[in-house]
């Protein structure tokens, strides 16, 4: 498994992509390097979001996700205010490290994967915020920002 990015829940998603491209230009230049990952509409598990993901190919990305309507991430976000929302850890077997979590008695969101059916080769659950003592951890097959766009990463078929 390796970290992809740390995904962050705020207000208004201008203001803190604004706000982090300040603050990345200041503490990490090479960040603001890759072309960042806008997308101003999609849904997922009952929520519709437009986010923004400041690239990393060398490390963790920071991933801002705006909740559109009042679907579950935007009622966390009401409840908890702004928040780190989840990290993600990638993995080109992802059915398996999955079995093997829920199998060591580690607490899933779900054993059945998700995906948004836009984006057809990528598939993702979550490790229970019970488990991982606070923070949502989401498993996805490993992907990588190309001019813009997310492509499947290696060992992930289109």
């Amino acid at each position: 498994l390796a970290l992809l990015d740390t995904g962050l829940t705020p207000r208004d998603l201008d203001q803190a992509f604004e706000d982090w491209t300040k603050i990345l230009g200041v503490l990490d230049p090479a960040h603001l390097a890759e072309k960042i990952v806008r997308v101003d509409r999609w849904e997922a598990g009952g929520d519709i979001m437009s986010s923004a993901t400041f690239v990393n190919p060398a490390g963790c990305e920071i991933q801002l996700l705006c909740p559109l309507n009042d679907g579950p991430l935007g009622k966390r976000l009401e409840k908890r205010g702004e928040h780190v929302h989840h990290v993600c850890f990638t993995s080109a077997d992802l059915p398996n490290a999955v079995a093997k979590l829920a199998d060591s008695g580690i607490e899933l969101t779900s054993t059945e994967l998700q995906h948004d059916p836009a984006v057809p080769w990528q598939y993702w659950t979550f490790i229970s915020p019970a488990s991982s003592h606070g923070t949502l951890v989401e498993l996805a097959y490993p992907y990588k920002p190309v001019d813009g766009e997310w492509l499947p990463g290696d060992g992930v078929e289109a």
